[in-house]
């Protein structure tokens, strides 16, 4: 049976979610995080401190190119990553991984971060395996994103060891921003994390290699180096050290020259979200038809914990905008990519519908439970 948070509006459906009397574990981090319970404080000038003294470390290292490796769609968050470590004397190389359909809006904000002061590299797979393993994903586990979120995490990290970068400066760590999740590393990306969250539990590169017979060597680049190779630089989250917020990200990204949409993107209210490539919007509404919850969803809940509106407003802007059906605009550039047929298209949607959260009309698909 499909119950909501009583703070926010996250399901139990939601993947590594956890409840304790009727509040999520996502609500419980973010009181922690904003000093809600005296007793379990996080100490934000403390870390501060920590970030500067991991940069004059770093520093000391003496790389031969770069001082520190920076994972960047061009969206407002990795925009802001790149701002922390302006101004402190840094060689900082940005890695952005077109790994599908950019947008325009997205190309134009992506050149922001070489304006900002920092070296960008674009990595591009390979094509024909990467609409491969899209397509794949896709059909047989109902998320496009699958070994594309592995990349986006490995990468970067495999480069900066290879260019013998002693600092990659990561995002938010997923694992506690959105499922308050607390038995993993807060601070640094390690195997564990990876191959429970990036790896979809347990999924990981090698084993879909496996499965589709293709060479481990191709897919290694998805594949987080070992232990051995990890220590070989500090991969660390930038949400450790700054107190994560999309609403001061955004902020901060326009002081920059991030742009933003002139209307909501498709899925949510808000209009700087998610705006830099395609694919993500099918991934979103796969989540949706799955467990019951999608981009807007997320955004309430945010909203919620950061008391910007009430859990009443957060149910109605659900409504409205959670259940939206994929325009042809993400799904016309999504089949010329993966060269999936739209009637193919339109099955594996039904396929991964969740029958006890949705029930077909003649023209939509109902949400059976009632938000309360």
């Amino acid at each position: 049976m499909i119950s909501f948070c009583q703070e926010c509006l996250l399901p139990n459906t939601k993947p590594y979610i956890k409840f304790s009397s009727g509040i999520c574990s996502a609500c419980a981090f973010h009181r922690k995080k904003n000093n809600f319970r005296k007793n379990k404080t996080i100490n934000w000038k403390k870390r501060k401190k920590d970030f500067f003294t991991l940069i004059k470390d770093i520093k000391k290292k003496n790389s031969p190119l770069f001082d520190v490796c920076v994972p960047v769609s061009g969206g407002k968050d990795s925009i802001t990553q790149v701002s922390y470590l302006l101004n402190k004397g840094l060689r900082i190389l940005c890695v952005n991984i077109d790994y599908g359909i950019k947008t325009k809006i997205g190309e134009k904000n992506l050149k922001c971060i070489p304006k900002m002061g920092a070296s960008l590299i674009t990595y591009r797979p390979n094509l024909k395996i990467q609409k491969t393993i899209i397509k794949k994903s896709f059909e047989d586990f109902g998320d496009p994103d699958l070994m594309s979120h592995c990349l986006l995490h490995a990468l970067p990290i495999r480069i900066a060891i290879n260019l013998n970068i002693p600092m990659v400066f990561l995002g938010e760590n997923a694992a506690y921003e959105y499922s308050g999740e607390n038995k993993l590393d807060e601070k640094r990306m390690s195997q564990k994390w990876f191959n429970h969250y990036a790896s979809n539990s347990g999924l990981t590169p090698k084993k879909f290699a496996k499965i589709y017979n293709i060479p481990y060597k191709i897919m290694k680049i998805y594949d987080l180096p070992n232990n051995i190779d990890l220590k070989k630089t500090k991969a660390v989250f930038c949400s450790y050290f700054f107190k994560w917020s999309s609403e001061k990200n955004l902020v901060i990204a326009k002081k920059f020259g991030f742009k933003t949409l002139k209307k909501p993107q498709e899925g949510t209210y808000r209009n700087y979200v998610g705006i830099d490539e395609k694919i993500n919007r099918i991934h979103q509404y796969m989540k949706l038809l799955k467990f019951g919850y999608g981009r807007a969803t997320d955004h309430a809940c945010e909203d919620i914990r950061n008391k910007k509106i009430n859990r009443k407003q957060g149910i109605q802007l659900v409504k409205k905008y959670d259940r939206v059906k994929l325009s042809d605009y993400f799904v016309n550039d999504f089949l010329k990519f993966t060269g999936i047929k739209k009637s193919k298209f339109f099955k594996i949607l039904d396929k991964y519908t969740n029958k006890k959260i949705w029930k077909k009309s003649k023209r939509n698909l109902v949400f059976k439970p009632k938000i309360k």
